[in-house]
């Protein structure tokens, strides 16, 4: 099993804007009590149905009950990704299916009586599936069985892979004879706390933990247990939906398809300051996404776009690099531009929003900050089709935007529905989608179809409105120019002063 790379990390990750603000501040105060503890260094073993089990790690949990435990591993017997990265997919195999009725394992130890030192053994259900990795055309698929079982005060959900020998388990998933989830209920009814656990059997005496990556997997499981029991507690509801514009299967196979092509050579030579992990891949789903939608969109045309606010420029070059023509615009050039070759057409320059024309058929916004609430505007006067992913909120006049806070919405909610009224007003109809990135400001909003009638003549007043107002950013080149200037005219004011 892998560490989550930052696709799958980031379908876990809730939009800002579509977050219930009470309910999130209750949960980020019940996260905040998270405190693990680990078993790497000292072994601590308990014996359950004849076999020797290694608790890996653990954590108390208030007030969560049984019921909260249960439909997490519920949630995560069904999709398997959730918790396993390299998994594409998970299926559940019928009951009375030949596959579903093979004994696989045949380690007695898999199947526990019904009595465990005095206690009763309930079985609560049993599943068997197949989890279908990403890499179809170089990884197994592996047969599990998932088994839940109640010993009194105890509930452990236990994960057996279907394998003749411990060879056969692929490289994406524990290397362990089975791993199992705990809720432990206290002993103590007065003590509130429950406690929640990893355990294992493992293959031999410590090799479940005989890797650095291999502990960070077991902390993961162990954070992502506590957090997501946490918001079952409180009741929580995503409010948001992906894969509406584009499929998550048709998404997906672009973006293995995309961050093998880019992802490695990329994060080894990222020239900038930055993490390039972040930017690597958030960059690489984002292309994924609308290569997906422009292809579906555009019968198989390769629309022309440009990029206003391109940052980095990798966007641009991914684009660029898979046949696609367009350039970025930027108000300063990156280090990394000259890295791109000459192909990847990127434009230092600042942009006056309320005159530019751009002669492209998409117009993109990726956190744009004072030019995203333009970019309809603009693709209005263009003629053109414009996604944009707005981050920092900021109006025509190119300000930070203030909202009044409201019971069960977020700021950036009110800031994207603000964008949406924009382009509405444009005549624009409006889509949306939540992307499947690293960061909590990932609601694309896209306006490709015209469903209202508006005259040049409201576009054009739009514009010169907000030119009126509009103050371009100082660049960041500028303003470290300025800052060092000012530091050393404070020097030689000082050296003037001691020579005297």
């Amino acid at each position: 099993m892998s560490v989550a790379d930052p696709l799958p990390v980031a379908q876990q990750v809730l939009g800002v804007e579509a977050t219930d603000t009470q309910t999130e501040a209750l949960r980020v105060a019940e996260f905040a009590k998270y405190k693990p503890t680990y078993h790497w260094d000292s072994t601590q073993e308990i014996e359950l149905a004849g076999s020797t089990w290694r608790v890996l790690a653990s954590a108390e949990i208030e007030d969560a009950e049984d019921t909260h435990f249960l439909d997490v591993v519920g949630m995560w017997t069904l999709s398997a990704e959730t918790i396993i990265p390299p998994v594409d997919h998970t299926q559940i195999l019928d009951p009375s299916s030949t596959e579903a009725q093979h004994p696989g394992n045949t380690d007695d130890s898999c199947n526990w009586d019904h009595s465990i030192v005095g206690e009763t053994v309930v079985e609560i259900s049993r599943v068997r599936r197949v989890l279908v990795p990403k890499r179809k055309g170089k990884d197994p698929q592996l047969t599990e069985d998932v088994v839940v079982n109640r010993l009194g005060s105890r509930i452990y959900a236990r994960f057996i892979p279907v394998v003749a020998n411990s060879a056969d388990i692929p490289f994406y998933y524990p290397q362990v004879r089975e791993y199992a989830f705990g809720y432990i209920e206290p002993e103590d009814k007065d003590h509130a706390a429950s406690t929640l656990v990893i355990l294992a059997r493992e293959l031999s005496p410590g090799s479940a933990v005989a890797t650095k990556k291999q502990q960070m997997i077991w902390k993961d499981l162990i954070k992502r247990l506590y957090k997501w029991t946490v918001t079952e507690r409180f009741g929580y509801q995503k409010r948001v939906e992906h894969d509406v514009m584009v499929d998550y299967e048709t998404y997906t196979a672009k973006y293995q398809d995309l961050k093998a092509k880019y992802a490695a050579f990329w994060v080894d030579n990222w020239p900038e300051q930055t993490d390039p992990r972040k930017f690597v891949y958030e960059d690489i789903a984002i292309a994924s996404w609308i290569i997906c939608m422009w292809q579906q969109d555009s019968n198989n045309l390769r629309p022309s776009f440009v990029d206003l606010g391109c940052g980095n420029g990798l966007l641009v070059h991914l684009l660029t690099a898979e046949g696609y023509v367009g350039y970025g615009v930027d108000q300063c050039s990156r280090k990394v531009w000259t890295h791109y070759g000459q192909s990847v057409d990127l434009r230092a320059q600042t942009l006056e929003p309320y005159e530019y024309v751009a002669d492209v058929d998409w117009i993109i916004g990726n956190h744009a900050d004072e030019l995203v609430p333009w970019i309809p505007v603009i693709a209005a006067r263009s003629k053109a089709k414009f996604v944009v992913i707005p981050c920092c909120p900021h109006d025509f006049s190119g300000r930070k935007m203030t909202f009044p806070v409201v019971a069960g919405q977020s700021k950036y909610h009110a800031y994207s529905t603000y964008i949406c009224d924009l382009a509405e007003r444009c005549g624009f109809g409006v889509e949306k989608e939540y992307l499947r990135i690293p960061s909590t400001k990932n609601l694309a909003i896209v306006g490709r179809r015209r469903v209202a009638e508006v005259s040049q003549t409201d576009i054009d007043t739009m514009a010169q409105a907000g030119k009126q107002d509009f103050v371009p950013r100082v660049p960041d080149s500028v303003k470290s120019e300025v800052r060092l200037a000012k530091v050393q005219a404070r020097k030689q004011q000082e050296n003037d002063k001691s020579s005297l």
